[in-house]
C-alpha cells in the first residue's frame, strides 16, 4: 500500500469509528415526576403511528428518555392529524400486552384500570380511537 492510500484508509476508520461510539447519555437530565392522573392529552406520532400521550410533564419525560438514546424528538400535533396515522390493521401473532390507564373521577377519586390487549398494535390502536391514553410501557402478557 502506498502511504498516501494508508493515510486516508486510517483516517476514514478513525472518523467512522468515532461516529458509532456517538454517546447520548444523560444529554438530558430534566426528567420530572408526573401526575399520570392529570388529564391535559398530548397528540404524536411516533414512527408512523399515532400516540396519545396523558399530559405535558409525561410527553415532555418521553422526549428526554429519546434524546438519552440519540433519537429525535417527537412533536405535538393535532388530535385530527394524529387520528388519521391510527393504526388500520395489527397483525396476528404478536404478544399480549397489558396496559395501564389512568383516570380521576368527578368527585376527585384517582385510580387506574388495566385492559390486556391481543397486541401493541391493537392497544394502540384503542388508545388512539378512544382518545385515552396509558401510561408507562405496556408490560408483556396478560394484565394480572
Amino acid at each position: 500500500m502506498t502511504p498516501t492510500i494508508l493515510i486516508v484508509f486510517t483516517f476514514g476508520m478513525l472518523h467512522l469509528s468515532g461516529a458509532q461510539i456517538r454517546d447520548c447519555s444523560n444529554s438530558c437530565m430534566l426528567r420530572a415526576r408526573c401526575s399520570p392522573y392529570y388529564k391535559d392529552l398530548v397528540w404524536t406520532v411516533v414512527d408512523g403511528a399515532c400516540r396519545v400521550y396523558q399530559n405535558g410533564c409525561i410527553f415532555g419525560n418521553e422526549n428526554c428518555m429519546r434524546a438519552n438514546q440519540c433519537l429525535p424528538p417527537l412533536i405535538r400535533t393535532t388530535r385530527e392529524h394524529c387520528m388519521s396515522f391510527c393504526p388500520r390493521m395489527c397483525s396476528r401473532g404478536a404478544p399480549q400486552v397489558c396496559g395501564w390507564f389512568p383516570y380521576t373521577n368527578s368527585n376527585g377519586t384517582t385510580g387506574g384500570r388495566e385492559i390486556t390487549f391481543r397486541s401493541r398494535c391493537l392497544l394502540d390502536l384503542y388508545a388512539c380511537q378512544n382518545s385515552d391514553a396509558y401510561v408507562n410501557e405496556p408490560s408483556i402478557g396478560p394484565c394480572p
